[in-house]
This record gives structure tokens, sequence and C-alpha cells, in this order.
């Protein structure tokens, strides 16, 4: 009876410590499962995945746009000089766009000169003299307005043009240049003029500080191409799908 009532108790015991294994394993497990994530993370995660749709959804269309080319390269096969001629288009087209070549369209022209007002008392003269900040507002002005080409007394401006002054000059495309300042810009002439001539513009400013400033509608404007030579010592190509 007694050896009965021990081997009870050793079969109880050993039980117990079954169960209690089972229930620290299941404890380790859930435990395991589930992880606290901060709403940032969330949100880092989500940012990245749809950066990573965007550059897919960009490579998708450089993929169609090569496509299309290599299509209307197939279908010149044989002719050499189909290819060349579409060729040479492609390389007028990104001459046009970087103001390699002359063109012409509507736009506006632009006169900006000093003021001839009497100063006030203690006025400094500078506030009625055209800076190099006047020509840079100005010309982001008609970017933003949308103007295609613009020139400065025929210096045509494109990406790396330099604006600053210099004494009593302003040195443009490593020329100098003194007032009046003829500005040609090539686009819509409505809103190009607007951009100038509305209330709260940069334009509307400089009249008011006494500078001259006219702005004219034109239904044909010529603007030169960029004449000065080009040297890049730092510009590398990088093939299509490289990690940059």
């Amino acid at each position: 009876m007694v050896k009965l009532m021990k081997l009870k108790k050793s079969i109880l015991f050993l039980f117990c410590i079954l169960i209690g294994l089972l229930i620290s394993i299941q404890s380790r497990v859930i435990t395991g499962t589930f992880h606290y994530i901060s709403p940032e993370i969330l949100k880092d995660y989500d940012n990245s995945i749809k950066t990573e749709r965007m550059e897919i959804e960009q490579l998708k269309i450089l993929i169609s746009e090569k496509q299309e080319k290599l299509k209307a390269y197939q279908s010149y096969s044989g002719e050499s000089d189909s290819i060349l001629n579409t060729m040479t288009q492609e390389l007028n087209r990104m001459r046009l766009i970087s103001g390699f070549l002359d063109v012409q369209g509507e736009g506006v022209i632009i006169l900006l000169d000093d003021g001839t007002r009497d100063l006030y008392q203690g006025e400094n003269p500078n506030d009625i003299l055209v800076h190099d900040i006047d020509l840079l507002t100005i010309i982001n002005d008609l970017k933003i307005a949308g103007a295609e080409a613009i020139s400065i007394n025929g210096q045509r401006l494109i990406n790396n043009s330099e604006i600053n002054c210099s004494g009593h000059s302003v040195r443009i495309n490593n020329q100098f240049f003194a007032q009046p300042f003829i500005i040609k810009a090539i686009g819509d002439p409505k809103i190009l003029h607007s951009s100038l001539s509305a209330p709260g513009s940069y334009g509307e400013l400089l009249r008011e500080y006494g500078l001259i400033l006219n702005v004219d509608k034109s239904i044909n404007i010529r603007i030169s191409k960029y004449s000065e030579e080009s040297n890049y010592k730092f510009l590398k190509t990088v093939e299509e799908g490289e990690m940059i």
C-alpha cells in the first residue's frame, strides 16, 4: 500500500513536471511569434515600398521607350539612309533641348535698365542700379512661367550659364555687358508677361524702386544658340541599369 502511494506520487510529480515543460515551451513559441513594431518603422517600410514601386514604374517606362526605338531601328533594317535620318533627328532634338541650336517662336522681349529718378535724401545709389540678383530673379521667374529658351544681350542661357556682377558690368557666359539688358524669352507670351507685370511680382517691385523694366509681347523672337565652348571635367556617363 505504501509502495502504491509512493508510485502515485512519483507519477503525479512527473506529470506536473511534464505540464510545466509544455507550458514553458508554448509560452516561448507565443512570445516569439509577436513583436512590437513602432509606427515610425511601419511608415519607413511603407515609404520604401512606394519608392521601389516608383522605380519599377520608371524602369518599365524606360524599357518601353527603348523597345519603341529598337522597333524603329529594326523597321529600317537594311536602309542605312533611314537609320541615319532617325539618328540625326534624335541628335538635333538633343541639341535643341540643350541650347546648341538657333531657335525662334513667340514670347516676350524685356528691357531692364538703371533707374533715372532722383535719389531720396540719404538713399543708397545702388537701390536704382541693376544687379546680378535682379537678372537672376527675372530669369528664374521666366523659367517658372514656362520659358523654353532665354537670352540676355544675345547670350543664350543654358544649364551652366553664369550671371554675376563685375564692377559696373555683369558677366554672362564669360562675356561682360553693361546696362541696358535686353532679355528675350520664348514661351506663352501672356504667361511670361504676367510673371513680370502682375501685382506682387519681382518685376513690379523693381518698377516701384525706380528701375526701368519694359515687357513687350512678340509673335516672332529669334534666339541664337549657345556659342561658348563647354568643357565638362567631372561628368561621367552611366550605363542604363547601372547603380549610382
